[in-house]
């Protein structure tokens, strides 16, 4: 029945490429909008063994692009939905369910669950504390995280930089650092790449910084994302191509689409605002718009 499945694969893999993408073991945490595209776009391709993890239920304000997200599945958990969907297709794989959010201690115990990591949930200082342990770990994560419609998408490996040196926060720091940093309205002033290259409204940034909006996506961006994470698993666990690897990363914007990198000025950056004078700056440059856009480009 697997052949019968799959059939088409085998115009492109190898009996031996696809067995490996049938055995290995994916992890991904939040199965929303990236990880339900990820999780049901690798149950397409083969892959027949998964740990999800999703604390959430799917409301209406999911329905612009969670995948698993139907007028049926309001109010149902998103993990236990993404389940759902892999045994649609596949009714042979292995799932393993976490129907709750993924603790801060626990990361180090989920990564090595997998043969793959993929943190998607929209926690992003847990997701950034969880690629830093996964490359001292020695497993192999990835990155995917659309930003209205921008998206980008990197695999990290343990030679990798860190992701809080490609994102800009502050270098080696634990989950509860990051999450501070990342709730400060100063702070979140500086992604002012999500103005531009992500194209939100000047209203609905704003409010974002005060952590009064959540963040502003869109189906296509969304999915686009999710698929080439799922791409970047299946380069991983095939060993038939090269993934994109830390710090070059997929951009995929409305204009085009590019290998960019994340340049030295980020992680240069990273570093500073790890200490007290660093993020002492921030509020003064956040006062000077033209800094403002300076740092952008810097960053962008």
């Amino acid at each position: 029945m697997y052949e019968q499945l799959f059939e088409r694969n085998y115009g492109i893999f190898s009996s031996e490429e696809q067995q490996r993408i049938r055995n290995a073991r994916v992890v991904i945490v939040g199965c929303g909008g990236v990880g339900g595209v990820v999780a049901t776009a690798l149950a397409r391709s083969g892959l027949e063994h998964f740990v999800l993890y999703d604390f959430d239920a799917f409301s209406p304000s999911n329905m612009n692009r969670q995948i698993t997200c139907f007028s049926d599945t309001l109010g149902c958990n998103k993990a236990a939905c993404a389940k759902e969907a892999i045994l649609k297709i596949n009714p042979k794989a292995e799932v393993v369910l976490f129907e709750r959010a993924l603790k801060p201690d626990e990361i180090g115990e989920a990564i090595l669950m997998g043969d793959v990591f993929v943190p998607a949930a929209d926690e992003w200082p847990l997701s950034i504390a969880a690629l830093g342990l996964a490359k001292e770990l020695g497993k192999p994560a990835i990155l995917a995280y659309p930003v209205g419609v921008l998206a980008r998408v990197s695999t990290f490996l343990p030679d990798s930089p860190y992701a809080a040196e490609c994102l800009v926060m502050p270098y080696k720091t634990p989950y509860e650092g990051l999450k501070a940093f990342m709730d400060n309205p100063n702070n979140r002033k500086i992604l002012h790449y999500y103005r531009t290259a992500g194209g939100w409204n000047q209203e609905w940034f704003d409010e974002w910084c005060e952590s009064k909006r959540p963040h502003a996506q869109m189906c296509t961006s969304v999915w686009i994302t999710g698929a080439l994470a799922a791409m970047e698993v299946i380069k991983l666990v095939s060993g038939k191509w090269k993934p994109v690897v830390a710090p070059r990363y997929l951009k995929i914007t409305p204009e085009g689409a590019q290998i960019a990198r994340f340049g030295l000025t980020r992680r240069l950056l990273s570093r500073y605002v790890r200490r007290t004078e660093g993020q002492a700056l921030l509020p003064f440059l956040m006062k000077r718009g033209w800094l403002v856009k300076f740092f952008t480009r810097m960053i962008s």
